[in-house]
Parts: structure tokens; C-alpha cells; sequence
């Protein structure tokens, strides 16, 4: 079990939104991990998707950026507080529905690695899911 703490390599918000935007064949989810780096529950999620990005645990493009820096982005796009997941697939936001709670846009709470793991998976078949009309991730996750 690895248990050093990865350096966190934070993204810019505009590599971020021309990669949401961007649609050519073969595109991958795009996940985003909203985070703050003085909130220490936060801080794990970033270093944990930053485990999961540097190994390619997931086929998908993972990016980690600083809520604090980007508030403007961050209310766009729903994310209140941290650490929060938001995930496209094809430029189009996967939504988090989850039981007895309205829809979200970002999956907010603070997960092991492999629980992030799990998220990003369903996040990938949810996205593929869009042609039959199912454009939601079911998020139930205890890990």
C-alpha cells in the first residue's frame, strides 16, 4: 500500500473548460476534482485523484482545480463546496442523482482512493449510457 502523499499538480481553469468543450472522437469522461488546498479533507481528495490520474487507474482526463481561484467557474458549474467531482462525457455533464435528494452536477463528499475509483467508473459507463436516454450517475457509495 503506497502511503506518500503525491504533490498535487493544480490545473488551469482554461486547459480544464477547452477540454470540457472539445468534442472529437474517441473522447474520454473528463473528470474535475474541486479542491482547496487549506481544507485537509479536500486536500485528500486532490492527492488521492492525483494518485489515480498519475497511475492511469482510469480511462478518463483528470483535472484538479482550485475552487478558491476559480469562484467565478465554480458557481457555474454548481460546486459549492469541497472537495466536489464534476464529470463530462462529451461536453456533457453527467448528473449525480442520488436517493431521497435532488440532482447534482458534482458528487460532493470526501471518498477513499478507491472509492474515487468506483465514482469515476460509473461516471464513464453513465456517459455512455446518453444515447439511451440515461444521462445519470447513481451514487451510492459507503467507501
Amino acid at each position: 500500500m503506497d502511503h506518500e502523499r503525491p504533490e498535487v499538480r493544480w490545473d488551469s481553469w482554461s486547459v480544464v473548460q477547452d477540454t470540457i468543450k472539445s468534442e472529437h472522437e474517441g473522447m474520454k469522461l473528463v473528470g474535475v476534482m474541486w479542491s482547496q488546498p487549506w481544507n485537509p479533507m479536500a486536500l485528500h481528495a486532490a492527492e488521492c485523484m492525483e494518485t489515480i490520474r498519475s497511475k492511469a487507474e482510469v480511462d478518463a482526463q483528470l483535472f484538479i482545480v482550485d475552487k478558491d481561484k476559480n469562484p467565478h467557474s465554480a458557481a457555474e458549474y454548481e460546486v459549492t463546496s469541497c472537495p466536489s467531482l464534476t464529470m463530462y462525457y462529451n461536453g456533457k455533464p453527467v448528473v449525480v442523482r442520488r436517493c431521497f435528494r435532488a440532482d447534482s452536477k458534482a458528487y460532493v463528499g470526501s471518498l477513499k482512493k478507491d472509492g474515487w475509483v468506483n465514482v469515476l467508473k460509473e461516471g464513464i459507463e453513465a456517459g455512455k449510457r446518453y444515447d439511451s436516454g440515461e444521462t445519470f450517475l447513481r451514487a451510492c457509495y459507503d467507501k
